[in-house]
């Protein structure tokens, strides 16, 4: 456990579920200015702020909590990957994986320009190609957190990994259905 400027490490179980929080906090400001419904974002940010100090005070009067190493191999919690890519994550597992017993596809990615004409990558499912593309900077955290590699017939080409099916498997075993599910810890 390393210490930086006298602080303990922070937990990345309670950062992802804050992460959750001010996400649901924008989604519901924007919703609520496009249909022109009152908002008070100001207060939510406030509420949620003072909701964290208390369980901050309260941690401390507890010492600090230990923090949970990931593992550099096994599933990975659903919550820790970041948002946009736990939403391609979540796409290319449903293509490639499957569930719910139906067969698996046995997809790849590979190399691609986006229309912005950028770096990415094109979900290529052998009997034909999924239409949307991914940003190389949202397959990017993915690829660092183990969940996609190199094919390996093929480096140029990125695959879910054994860890990505291990993380997918407990996924849809906890029951879970769309990207945005099990997020909340």
């Amino acid at each position: 456990m390393t210490m930086r400027s006298g602080r303990p490490p922070s937990d990345p179980y309670r950062k992802a579920r804050f992460r959750e929080i001010a996400r649901e906090i924008v989604a519901k400001d924007r919703y609520n200015r496009k249909y022109g419904l009152s908002v008070d974002t100001a207060g939510t940010i406030a509420n949620a702020l003072e909701r964290a100090y208390w369980e901050g005070t309260r941690d401390g009067e507890r010492g600090p909590a230990p923090v949970a190493e990931q593992p550099d191999s096994g599933p990975i919690e659903w919550a820790l990957i970041p948002p946009r890519p736990r939403d391609a994550f979540w796409t290319i597992c449903l293509f490639t994986l499957s569930r719910g017993g139906r067969p698996a596809s046995s997809g790849r990615l590979v190399p691609a320009i986006t229309e912005r004409g950028t770096p990415g990558w094109m979900l290529d499912l052998q009997e034909r190609t999924y239409e949307k593309l991914f940003g190389d900077r949202t397959i990017a955290p993915l690829v660092r957190l183990g969940l996609i590699a190199e094919a390996s017939d093929d480096p140029a080409h990125r695959v879910v990994s054994k860890r990505g099916e291990e993380t997918w498997g407990l996924f849809v075993q906890r029951g879970g259905q769309y990207p945005d599910d099990l997020t909340h810890l």
